[in-house]
């Protein structure tokens, strides 16, 4: 599923599978449970009024729907224990009618994906505007990933600016199928950008850690304690030029799928070096 939201113009991804130590339900409530922490805890007019919402199936099934999310967490983490086909949450500013639709602040969600939920993808949306620039609020964009995934060996995860598409630019321009990327999500990196978090199995073919950080491709790299590790370019999304990112490929390169991308037009301009990896 593809969102379009300008006034929410961070977007943050991220992609599970049945690899992790912890359930994928419980992942999934710690996911909700540190975006609420670091992006809505505070009592801000713009994000004081909130939803919830669940569906446990693709078919439907049990349906969970509430207002003022903070208090009525235990409710929802609940249903998102049991690893619902979609679940969201925005946060809003008050209404005086209960029906007049507001739009978000900001929301999260989660949703299955690959056939028969073999995948989870995970989400955030926000407003960026001018704090892009401020390394503060980009430090805490990459704080956030680390807590939310650090229980998981997550097989992929990016943060993105002006980008509001499920798929990665890379898989989009390489025009190979999603379902085919998810099932070599371990053998291939899916893409790359400002922030880009990567499985245990790629992260030791690149050296892990240490030699990561030697590329000097990076402004910040963190290890997960659940697998995997989390690579941030340049201190401020603002500061992720095309130079930033033509390093960031040199070193993703020797684990990037092989191929020669293309432009899409119906995509619009692709944030990616269009260069065939296998040849660096």
């Amino acid at each position: 599923m593809d969102y379009e939201a300008p006034d929410k113009d961070v977007t943050i991804w991220a992609t599970l599978d049945e690899r992790a130590a912890a359930s994928r339900g419980d992942l999934v409530v710690h996911w909700f449970r540190t975006a609420i922490d670091s992006f809505f805890s505070s009592g801000a007019k713009e994000t004081a009024d909130s939803y919830a919402r669940a569906t446990e199936s693709f078919r439907g099934g049990r349906q969970t729907r509430l207002r003022n999310v903070r208090e009525n967490w235990p409710a929802f983490a609940e249903a998102l224990r049991a690893h619902p086909f979609y679940a969201s949450v925005g946060f809003h500013e008050p209404s005086v009618d209960e029906d007049e639709w507001v739009d978000d602040y900001g929301r999260m969600g989660s949703q299955h994906a690959g056939r028969g939920g073999t995948h989870t993808e995970l989400s955030v949306f926000l407003p960026g505007g001018d704090r892009i620039v401020d390394p503060d609020f980009c430090a805490r964009l990459f704080d956030f990933l680390a807590v939310a995934l650090d229980g998981a060996d997550p097989v992929f995860a990016r943060v993105d600016y002006l980008n509001f598409h499920d798929k990665p630019d890379l898989e989009v321009a390489l025009r190979r199928d999603h379902r085919k990327y998810l099932s070599e999500s371990r053998t291939h990196l899916r893409g790359y950008s400002w922030i880009t978090g990567m499985p245990g199995e790629l992260a030791a073919r690149l050296g892990g850690a240490p030699r990561l950080t030697a590329t000097g491709a990076f402004h910040a790299v963190r290890e997960l304690r659940g697998g995997g590790v989390l690579l941030l370019a340049t201190e401020t999304l603002a500061g992720y030029d095309d130079r930033a990112m033509r390093e960031v490929f040199r070193a993703l390169a020797p684990v990037l799928p092989p191929g020669i991308p293309e432009d899409d037009p119906a995509r619009g301009s692709l944030r990616v070096v269009f260069e065939d990896a296998s040849g660096v």
